[in-house]
This record gives structure tokens, sequence and C-alpha cells, in this order.
């Protein structure tokens, strides 16, 4: 993925590197480093977000003057955080139904193709459409989002527009390192999908995991990624049927668990476990990743986190494993009723250089930057129970 620049996308460029480099030497709260660096590997960076969703406020930011519309400027901020990755993932919350079907936000959404372009500007490769609004607009909004994906080549995963489509799983493979990308939601909301299309939408089922997985692992993959759509709105911790998915999930060989749907960021963990075969191998899971944009204005639901990971592939042994996790906080500014996603972080280090395009968009937040990492920083890992 090629990174387009802005002006200040070089400064940013070299203070996340920075950063970087400051969290392996010191193994801050933030990382978690798994194995150690071998000599014949291959490498790959996976980011993942939580809910892109489209409210109405968001749809009269993006109208211009000419009737078009532009929603680029709500991710000119993390742009070179998500393009520098070698794969991007994010849960498309909204439906791309079309005007004559009139735009609308909650409770049915309906967004202008504008939306989608946008992300994918920002560097975004696949989208996960298995969620609650899938069907807000009926078959036909979920066929045509199929469809306007594939126009833009954005891999998709989680609703089909045909059987034979639902009977296959997305493969992805990147510097040899071969991923396989499932993704199940809780229900739609009480819409049911047409009687003759109930394929159209993967639930969670934990049959059909087991088929999706098995699938996996007869293509040899070497990671099984899952989004799932689950848990409570607004709770900050996981549930008892989250933690007993997870169990399940990784007991069937899932590695990488994304949560998606509770609006706020719920805890992640990165443990140890022991394979069927015997083996021990390191799994992570984030129960939710939040908000990555929307226009929920309440403390909590106004941030999100953008998960970085890194695998890595032994040439020699053929093994893969998590290597490295980093989090990056993010926040949705809307100042002049104009949304833009913010790397809490950076924001808060440009505001203290005093740095002019900073100071200029941002100085009023200063407070609520802080807070959200503060919050982020204090909840983002799963604490033990000892």
């Amino acid at each position: 993925m090629k990174i387009q620049s802005l002006r200040f996308s070089s400064f940013i460029l070299l203070f996340i590197s920075a950063v970087i480099a400051y969290l392996i030497t010191n193994k801050t709260d933030n990382l978690l480093t798994t194995s150690k660096t071998e000599t014949h590997q291959d490498t790959i960076w996976i980011s993942a977000v939580g809910d892109l969703m489209c409210h109405s406020p968001q749809i009269k930011d993006a109208l211009k003057s000419d009737g078009r519309y532009d929603f680029s400027h709500m991710f000119e901020f993390v742009k070179p955080i998500i393009s520098e990755s070698d794969l991007a993932i994010g849960n498309l919350e909204t439906v791309l139904a079309g005007s004559e079907k009139r735009f609308s936000g909650y409770p049915l959404f309906n967004s202008p193709d504008e939306f989608v372009y946008a992300i994918k500007d920002a560097g975004f490769d696949i989208l996960i459409t298995s969620n609650n609004h899938c069907l807000d607009r009926g078959f036909y909004g979920l066929e045509r989002t199929i469809k306007i994906l594939d126009s833009l080549a954005i891999k998709h995963s989680g609703t089909y527009s045909s059987k034979e489509d639902a009977e296959k799983i997305l493969i992805i493979n990147i510097k040899g390192i071969k991923l396989a990308i499932l993704s199940y939601t809780y229900g739609t909301n009480g819409i049911a999908p047409p009687k003759d299309k109930e394929f159209c939408v993967a639930y969670i089922d934990t049959q059909k995991i087991k088929l999706d997985i098995e699938k996996a692992k007869q293509n040899n993959v070497d990671k099984i990624i899952v989004y799932l759509h689950w848990g409570n709105e607004y709770q900050r911790f996981p549930d008892a049927l989250q933690k007993n998915l997870s169990k399940f999930l990784f007991e069937n060989d899932v590695d990488i668990i994304l949560g998606t749907h509770p609006h706020v960021i719920q805890p992640a963990e990165l443990k140890s476990i022991t394979t069927k075969e015997g083996k021990q191998k390191k799994v992570f899971v984030i129960y939710s990743m939040g908000n990555f944009i929307s226009n929920q204005r309440d403390r909590f639901t106004d941030s999100g986190v953008i998960v970085h990971l890194s695998l890595i592939k032994n040439s020699f042994s053929g093994e893969t494993c998590i290597d490295t996790v980093l989090f990056t906080s993010t926040y949705v500014s809307k100042i002049n009723r104009r949304f833009r996603v913010i790397p809490t972080e950076n924001a808060l280090n440009n505001l203290k250089n005093n740095d002019s395009l900073w100071i200029k968009l941002l100085s009023t937040e200063e407070k609520k930057l802080r807070q959200v990492l503060n919050d982020f920083q204090n909840h983002i890992w799963m604490k033990s129970k000892n």
C-alpha cells in the first residue's frame, strides 16, 4: 500500500516510528512482543478497527455545495497510520443502498457510496459486513453494498449475494503468509433475510463456524482471524457469552479474535494456549475495538482503537506466530460539525510541541484528548484476577 502525502504526514510518520522504537525498547503497557527475532522470516503488519458508522450528521458534514459527498477529511489524520499496514480491516456498519433509497443514519442506515470511497482511500483493504445493520435496507441493500465493494476491489466477509459465495471463505496471501478472515454477527435487529436468501448473512453459529475453520485448515492457512459482532452495547467488559465463545474458538484453532458492536472499547488479552497437538501458541482477542467513526458523543463511545498485529513466519519451520501487539488510541473530533478521527497520542504530542496546524484544529479539545488517552491506557488490557 502506498502512502499519499499530506502536509503533516511526514512528521506524523517520523513520530510514529520514534514511538514504536521507544515502545519496543522499553516494553510499555501498549506493547507485547512474544517471539525473538530470527534471521530467516517473513513479517507482516495487520491493522484492525471497530465500527465504521455513518450517522446523519456525518452525511451532512460530507455534503458539498455541488450536491456531491466527500468524507475524506474524516480520515486524513489516521490515513498515514492505516496505510502503513500490509493489511487493514474494519467493520462497515452501514449499507450502500443508493440515493434512490434515501440516505439516513440510525436506526436504518443507508450511506452514500462516497463513504466507502473515503474508507478505501484511507488504506482499508477488507471490510466486514456481517453486523446488526447489514439488512437495514433488506437484501437489496446488502447486495448493492457487495457490488460497490467489489467495484472498488475491497475484499469483504460476512454477507453474501449467492449461496455459492456463502460457502466460500476469504483467504488472503500476504508475503507468503496465508490468512483466513471469517466474520459473524449475533443478529440483524429482528430483520430476517428473505426465505430464499437465508445464506446472505453469517450469523454466530458454532456448527457453521467449525465448518468454516475446517475449510480454512484444508487450505493450509497460517492464521485464522475471526471478526465477531457480539456482546452488549455500551458495556465496557465482555460478558460470559463472549468469554465462552472466545474459549471455543481458540480450542478450535482460531488465532485472532477481533470484536465489534458494543460501541466502546472492551479489553484485550494475549495469552498462550496448548493446541490439540500439544503445542504452545500465542492467541489474541480484543473483545471490542469501539467506534472508529460515528456520531455517538458520550464518554467512551466517542473513541476507539486501531489494533496493530505483526505476524512472523519462520522460513525454516513454516510456523507463523503473533510477534507484536501495538495500539493506537483514537478519538472522533466534531469541531464545527466537522468529523475527524484523531490519533490521540500524536495529537497531544503535536499540541505540546506547539504545532500550529494542530493548535488551530484541536487546542480546545486538549483536555478531552487527555481523558480519552487516560481511559484507554487504564482499560486496554484485561486485568488479571490474581
